[in-house]
């Protein structure tokens, strides 16, 4: 999402999306669809326009609850959560324009960086803890939560994007994303009780949270190989991987942290984002996590 001004590059195409904004450049595509960055000729701004989009017509199900998981994520004022502006539909493509933030989503960045240093990777934690307590307190879980949908910002803030959103495709046959139970999700992030029982709450979150930390912690995914179900299933009976085995400069009291977040059972999780943060923030000023 590196990109400059509105003025800097012309329009994708003639005329405006829904009358109102003018396509700049694609930024980003995936399961859900295409985002653009768009200039909302109205508001006098650049904002960030995915046009939902599927391998075939999507039934009028997947578009309710796109519309419906829209809304419930506009409930949420963050400074960590992007922004949602509108809904609309335009010659029969549903969309939503969210807050553009110019940066790069942290799947990016570890690609470029790989592993990060322990103080950097909490800081970063403590931020997506703080969007995810914001988002729970009214009632909204992430469900996806993956390197791709955290934004860092140039001035270092994170930003979390796609709140509940990709439910809407559940009727889709999406690459990289899979159905369980009427949950969809991306195997090699999701939480055990997502694959077993299609449970979906607060804590699910909090083990996104335990694997982006491991992450950033040791520089590869903890189940790198859990990129299809069968592979997500076989870590089920497995004890939550610790990043010290993969990397032993990772102080003890983050491996605790990020073992805390792993256990299989949702119950031996802490009990919200807010106690991770506090955790985090207890380290990182020189206490015991």
């Amino acid at each position: 999402m590196n990109v400059g001004g509105p003025s800097e590059s012309r329009p994708l195409e003639k005329g405006l999306f829904a009358e109102r904004y003018a396509l700049r450049r694609v930024i980003g595509r995936g399961g859900m669809g295409t985002v653009y960055q768009a200039w909302d000729e109205l508001c006098g701004q650049s904002v960030a326009l995915k046009v939902l989009e599927a391998t075939g017509p999507l039934s009028p199900v997947a578009q309710e609850r796109f519309r419906r998981e829209a809304k419930l994520a506009r409930r949420i004022c963050h400074l960590n959560v992007a922004r949602v502006f509108e809904l609309g539909s335009h010659e029969g493509r549903s969309f939503l324009t969210m807050e553009f933030v110019e940066g790069e989503d942290l799947r990016t960045l570890l690609a470029r960086e790989g592993v990060l240093s322990p103080v950097r990777a909490a800081r970063l934690a403590v931020e997506v803890c703080s969007g995810l307590g914001a988002a729970h307190q009214a009632s909204v879980a992430h469900r996806d939560l993956k390197p791709a949908n955290v934004l860092v910002e140039r001035g270092g803030r994170v930003v979390l994007t796609d709140f509940g959103i990709a439910r809407a495709l559940e009727d889709s046959n999406e690459e990289g994303l899979t159905r369980i139970h009427g949950v969809v999700g991306t195997p090699q992030y999701m939480a055990p009780e997502q694959l077993t029982e299609g449970k979906v709450d607060a804590r699910t979150d909090l083990y996104a949270v335990g694997l982006l930390l491991f992450e950033m912690l040791v520089g590869q995914p903890a189940f790198a190989q859990a990129t299809s179900l069968k592979a997500a299933f076989e870590r089920l009976s497995a004890p939550p991987p610790d990043p010290r085995n993969h990397h032993r400069d990772v102080p003890p009291e983050l491996a605790r942290v990020v073992r805390q977040c792993l256990s299989v059972s949702p119950s031996g999780r802490p009990s919200d984002a807010r106690e991770v943060a506090r955790a985090l923030e207890t380290w990182l000023t020189g206490g015991s996590a």
